[in-house]
């Protein structure tokens, strides 16, 4: 019996959480400010990335944390959003042997257009595939290839008031080529990329 009022509070609480979360960002909806037009954006941020290799008996692969710089354009409806990107930014893990230490810096120039679904005003889902180029070949334990395509998926958040020209923006990064030309060999690249956006919206 005592379990079972315990999970009734339980419940009830969980609901009232969730009313209130409704309620925060049906106001915050509200309240902001809707740029319908065009816009240009700049975005610069954090990746933090690792990669896979195959077959693997002596390396600890390793992440690392490299910037990200962009340029963007937006156009969007009610719902919908579609925004070409153009990046450079710095992708790979590094691979730690008894002996050495090897970082597979990829610094790739990438075209990114941009699927949004706006959820809610302030809230946006992204799906952004990547085709990227390596500029300049990394040191690595095996030769590489240097174009790469992959599949960013993650949250656009817009503030609001006097943050309003500022977004925060991530997404997880899926490398699916193998970039490795070894045919005995396997490499890929993934991401977690948190990027601060300044959107250069028409306000008049």
């Amino acid at each position: 019996m005592l379990r079972s009022i315990n999970s009734l509070n339980y419940i009830m609480n969980l609901n009232l959480r969730l009313l209130l979360l409704l309620v925060i960002v049906s106001v915050g909806a509200q309240a902001q400010t809707v740029y319908m037009k065009p816009h240009l954006g700049l975005r610069a941020g954090l990746n933090v990335s690792s990669s896979t290799y195959s077959p693997n008996f002596i390396y600890n692969l390793k992440r690392q944390s490299h910037p990200n710089l962009g340029v963007f354009y937006r156009i969007r409806t009610k719902k919908w959003a579609f925004q070409p990107e153009v990046q450079l930014s710095v992708r790979g893990g590094t691979f730690k042997g008894e002996n050495e230490i090897v970082r597979n810096n990829f610094n790739f120039g990438s075209f990114v257009p941009v699927v949004g679904y706006i959820i809610t005003e302030g809230l946006t889902f992204e799906l952004a595939p990547e085709f990227s180029y390596a500029i300049g070949t990394p040191k690595s334990i095996l030769p590489l290839r240097k174009n790469e395509f992959s599949m960013g998926t993650g949250l656009r958040f817009d503030f609001m008031d006097m943050a309003e020209d500022f977004s925060l923006n991530v997404r997880y990064i899926h490398g699916f080529t193998n970039m490795s030309t070894s045919k005995t060999e396997s490499l890929s690249n993934r991401t977690l990329q948190v990027s601060v956006v300044y959107n250069l919206y028409k306000k008049k």
